[in-house]
């Protein structure tokens, strides 16, 4: 009886993971009309030929072109160029035969070199990774790799949309975060009081991230405009202007999500653990236990979640550092607090979700008749017993 209920549990979980990514897409997909008249596809470089000097005045583009013939995937050839700028200090590698390319073509029947096609080798990448995930975790490992795709469809294919269509952010990032959390702790750990303290603690830990992160927001008087991204976002002819600020919220909850998570079911499964061994354990013993694994825990999460921040906005920091701007002008510029403060808020959630999750597991995994008669206090000394 209780395999059938967690079957069904699992399945209802699932269904509603389904339900949420094909209704939210239907509410908030619109297909866009920026590049609506381009076309990119796949091809396969049949012949090269020589390379010639080309100059296009009216973009003030002076470099090298080659000129180069394709086979598109119905079989039809193209000709098209691949061009090089001369002021452009990066090496790029000529096409050769038998490479695999993007075309692009704006409809007037020449095509360009976007770029090259590197789908095969990403898809061959993500094999291995689910085969060792399965290798490694079996029938779990399974339930991750179906838990990350419904997280894909959830943010690519409800989220993002949302916000291209004009939605609220603030409450679709919300949506997302926690259907996230449910369907990943219910389809990878199953349904169980470990799974349920987890999930209240990670939600937790998640609500006190989006609190801080709206509050300095208004603290630090961000506007969102990170980078040259920010910048197209704001002009995008789509019919509305795209909160950059609640961008930068939804960028931060959702970057931290992941780390969180993790620290919750960490901090539950240790707990429970030690509930299944039959240790006799009041609440608060199970809470001062929590606090002990998360100091083992916070240390290495927390550089796990500032380093990641840091790799992702490494390049902007470089280009800043290496103009020789001064530290003050450097840690207040905006796409330098912006990663800092990701940095800060997400270990700010990170940390609190040590304690919220331990007293959340302290209420559900006590069991007041675990106790025995007698306890052996060479066996476990700072376990109580409990009185009568």
């Amino acid at each position: 009886m209780e395999k059938f209920r967690h079957i069904l549990i699992y399945c209802a979980a699932v269904a509603i993971a389904a339900v949420y990514i094909v209704v939210g897409n239907r509410l908030n997909y619109r297909k866009p009309d920026v590049n609506a008249g381009s076309v990119s596809k796949s091809a396969v470089v049949t012949e090269v030929n020589e390379a010639s000097d080309y100059t296009r005045e009216a973009y003030l583009y002076e470099g090298e072109e080659t000129k180069f013939t394709a086979k598109l995937g119905d079989g039809t050839e193209v000709t098209a160029s691949q061009y090089a700028d001369v002021y452009d200090e990066v090496d790029y590698k000529t096409v050769e035969k038998g490479d695999k390319v993007v075309l692009t073509s704006y409809g007037d029947g020449n095509w360009t070199f976007a770029g090259y096609d590197r789908s095969f080798a990403l898809a061959m990448a993500a094999v291995v990774f689910f085969v060792c995930l399965i290798i490694f975790g079996g029938v779990k490992g399974l339930n991750t790799i179906f838990a990350l795709l419904l997280t894909g469809g959830f943010v690519f294919g409800v989220f993002i949309p949302a916000v291209l269509a004009g939605r609220n952010i603030y409450f679709w990032t919300g949506m997302t975060c926690f259907m996230s959390i449910a369907t990943t702790m219910v389809i990878v750990h199953g349904p169980s009081r470990k799974t349920l303290g987890a999930i209240i603690g990670c939600m937790s830990g998640v609500t006190l991230c989006a609190a801080l992160m709206g509050i300095m927001i208004g603290v630090l008087h961000l506007n969102g405009m990170i980078d040259e991204c920010s910048y197209y976002l704001s002009i995008l002819d789509i019919g509305f202007t795209i909160d950059l600020k609640a961008v930068v919220f939804a960028g931060v909850l959702i970057g931290a999500l992941g780390a969180v998570m993790d620290v919750s079911i960490s901090i539950a499964t240790a707990l429970w653990e030690i509930h299944e061994k039959g240790v006799p354990m009041e609440r608060g013993d199970y809470f001062r236990s929590c606090l002990n694994i998360g100091r083992d825990i916070m240390g290495t999460m927390t550089n796990t979640l500032i380093l990641a921040y840091i790799g992702t906005g490494f390049t902007e920091v470089l280009l800043l550092v290496a103009n020789n701007y001064n530290p003050i002008e450097l840690i207040n510029r905006e796409v330098v607090v912006v990663q800092l403060i990701q940095s800060l808020i997400g270990s700010m959630g990170l940390l609190f979700t040590i304690p919220f999750t331990g007293a959340v597991c302290a209420y559900l995994f006590y069991d007041k008749y675990n106790f025995p008669d007698e306890i052996d206090p060479d066996f476990m000394p700072y376990v109580k017993q409990k009185k009568e």
